[in-house]
This record gives structure tokens, sequence and C-alpha cells, in this order.
């Protein structure tokens, strides 16, 4: 009887510390280093530009615009040096997307 009670007491505390420790926080680190693009030259487009779409897709393009200008999903598109520029308007501002 008393290995018994014994055998209790201690799977009893077993329990309570393992209670204890699932409680516990996880501290994480996290260290992002950016590099900043500097963003195209600002495009100054008096009126929403006339879009054409791609075929066989939902990209349109506009063909009249002097730099490349994409519109996909709601958002402008722009390729300048290699990287890709997204906005929100036509006329930017314009961010770095990788």
């Amino acid at each position: 009887m008393k290995k018994r009670t014994v055998g209790m007491i201690v799977v009893a505390m077993i329990l309570l510390v393992s209670v204890g420790y699932s409680n516990r926080v996880n501290a994480e680190v996290n260290i992002n280093v950016g590099i900043k693009f500097p963003p195209p030259p600002p495009l100054v487009i008096p009126a929403p530009p006339p879009v054409t779409v791609v075929p066989n897709t939902y990209v349109y393009v506009a063909p009249e615009v002097q730099a490349d200008l994409l519109f996909y999903h709601g958002y402008w598109y722009r390729p300048y040096q290699g990287r890709w520029y997204r906005s929100g308007d036509y006329n930017g501002p314009w961010v770095y997307r990788p």
C-alpha cells in the first residue's frame, strides 16, 4: 500500500512539473538586414493610361507609356534596373518587391 501511495505521489509530481514546463514562453530573435534600392524615375501620366490585355493572361500592358508599365490584380508593376517595383497607382510611388 505504501509503495502504491509513493508511486502515485511521484506520478503526481511529474505531472505538476511537466505542466509547469508547458507554460513556458519561447523567445525568438529575428535580425533582418534590408537593402533599399532607389525607386525608378517618376512617371508623370496626366490620366490613367489605356491598357491592352496580354493574350491568355490576366496581365495588362500600357503600350503608350514611355516606360514598361504593367497592371495585374489591382497593382501597377514596373521593371527598373533588373528589379520589379509595385504601386497602387500608375504614377507611383514605386516600392521594390523582392
